[in-house]
């Protein structure tokens, strides 16, 4: 059986659309009020992150989670509304841990990428980063959503620790303010729809980037020309 790399397309994600719309709901209103005396701490540790409906690649690999990006945090003032910090290392984690193990034969976690400590089983190791995140409530917009925006850097080494490549996911939630009754509550949500953005946009993406194209092709035909792949 032969594991075909996709062609190349042009890729979208949610990131693109956006959508003014009018009031806030009361409740959400006097909780951003309310914010402004204080800091406001938004705690993303679960959501529900689902396995992406693609073919696995008959591969093996290692994922890298450094300590920043285990407890990655955004820590902003909002002019008028107070000190945000929002926590999302968990839940990112949490979402990788769900997106890769659908687009891999297996997925293992590696403690270290120094030299001689990556397990020459693997094929390859995803070290993800955070490169900058954003939010936005409706005091700033002028409309009835909180938005998150996330940008990471992929970077898939070899065993050796040589890169392979380097790429950017770039991810995009929002959330209504009338869905729910607190400011926490609705930036929340919209990290959550931001995570599910980013594992979609990994998990279509991947085999399409343009920077990965020659080593995948040249495992995928290691692949092929063994006895699992005849």
């Amino acid at each position: 059986m032969q594991y075909r790399v996709p062609s190349t397309t042009a890729l979208t994600t949610g990131s693109e659309s956006r959508g003014p719309y009018a009031s806030t709901g009361a409740l959400l209103l006097l909780s951003l009020i309310l914010v402004g005396c204080g800091t406001t701490a938004v705690q993303v540790t679960s959501g529900d992150f689902p396995s992406p409906v693609v073919d696995p690649m008959p591969l093996q690999l290692g994922v890298h989670f450094t300590e920043e990006f285990r407890r990655f945090r955004l820590e902003e003032s909002v002019p008028q509304r107070g000190d945000w910090a929002i926590d999302i290392g968990v839940a990112q984690v949490n979402m990788l841990l769900a997106v890769l193990p659908g687009m891999f034969e297996r997925v293992v976690e590696v403690d270290s990428i120094e030299p001689g400590q990556i397990p020459t089983s693997l094929h390859a190791v995803l070290v993800p980063e955070v490169k900058e995140m954003q939010f936005a409530i409706p005091f700033q917009t002028r409309s009835n959503f909180f938005e998150v925006w996330i940008r990471y850097e992929m970077r898939l080494l070899e065993p050796s620790g040589d890169l392979i490549a380097s790429w950017p996911v770039t991810a995009y939630g929002k959330t209504r303010s009338l869905m729910l009754e607190t400011a926490e509550a609705a930036v929340r949500d919209a990290a959550i729809n931001a995570l599910r953005d980013a594992g979609a946009f990994l998990a279509i993406g991947f085999p399409r980037q343009e920077e990965l194209r020659p080593w995948l092709e040249r495992e995928l035909a290691a692949f092929d020309a063994s006895p699992r792949g005849e």
